[in-house]
C-alpha cells in the first residue's frame, strides 16, 4: 500500500511490552530497540512497570499500565488499588477492559460506576474495546456512555485477532467524532498494516511487532 501522509513512526508506533514468559535478556533486548528507535510511548503490565520507570526514569517516554486487561474481571475496589499502585510506581496513564458483561445485562448504571471510579486518579485512562466480540447495541451503548463520561482515549483491538480495517476504523470514526484519542492493536506487522491503520483515521497504533516494522521501514 502506498501513501503520501508522513507520518513519525517513533510517536505513531507505541511499544507492547507484555510478555510475562520474557527473560531478562529478551526484556533488556526489548528496551534496547525502544531506545535504539526512539519510540515515545510504551504499553505494559504492573509486573514489567518498575523495571521500565526505572530504565526511563527522566526521559520523555509515556508509559501506560494495563489494568484489568485482557478479560475486564477485576472487582472495582481491586482495580482502583492496583490505579494506586501503578500511579506511585510513575506510570502516566491507564489502559483499561471496562466490564462489558453489565452492559449486555442491561446495567448501564453499573458500567458508567465502574468508569467513574477508575478515573478519579488523575491519571488518562483509555478504554479497550474488541468490537468484534461484543454486539453491535453492547458496542455502541458502551462507546455513548464513555464519551458521555468524558472519555477521550480509545483503544480498538486487545491483541487477540486482527486489527480493524479502513471500513471499521471509519464506522468507529463516525460513532466518536474527530476529537477523540484512537489506537488500533492486533497482529499489526508491517509498515503497510501501520501506513493503511494510520491512513484510515487512527492516531497511532500498538505492536510488540515493532522491531520488524522499523526494520522494514529502515529497509
Amino acid at each position: 500500500m502506498s501513501s503520501n501522509k508522513d507520518y513519525e513512526f517513533n510517536e505513531k508506533i507505541h511499544s507492547i511490552l507484555l510478555n510475562p514468559y520474557l527473560s531478562k535478556e529478551s526484556f533488556q533486548i526489548n528496551i534496547d530497540l525502544i531506545k535504539k528507535y526512539n519510540i515515545k510511548n510504551i504499553s505494559t503490565s504492573l509486573n514489567f512497570l518498575s523495571y521500565v520507570k526505572d530504565i526511563f526514569p527522566l526521559s520523555k517516554i509515556k508509559i501506560n499500565t494495563l489494568i484489568s486487561y485482557p478479560f475486564g474481571d477485576l472487582p472495582n475496589n481491586f482495580a482502583q488499588e492496583l490505579i494506586l499502585y501503578a500511579k506511585d510506581a510513575g506510570s502516566h496513564g491507564i489502559e483499561y477492559t471496562p466490564k462489558f458483561f453489565t452492559l449486555s445485562n442491561n446495567n448501564e448504571e453499573e458500567f458508567a460506576k465502574d468508569i467513574e471510579n477508575i478515573s478519579k486518579f488523575d491519571l488518562p485512562i483509555t478504554l479497550i474495546f474488541n468490537k468484534r466480540k461484543l454486539s453491535k447495541e453492547v458496542f455502541n451503548k458502551a462507546i455513548n456512555l464513555s464519551l458521555e463520561l468524558g472519555i477521550e482515549n480509545f483503544q480498538f483491538g486487545d491483541g487477540f485477532g486482527q486489527y480493524l480495517r479502513v471500513n471499521e476504523i471509519k464506522e468507529i470514526l463516525n460513532l466518536l467524532g474527530k476529537n477523540n484519542f484512537i489506537k488500533i492493536v492486533g497482529g499489526i506487522k508491517t509498515i503497510a498494516d501501520v501506513k493503511e491503520t494510520l491512513d484510515a483515521g487512527a492516531d497511532c497504533i500498538g505492536t510488540s511487532y515493532y522491531h520488524d516494522i522499523f526494520q522494514e521501514l529502515k529497509n
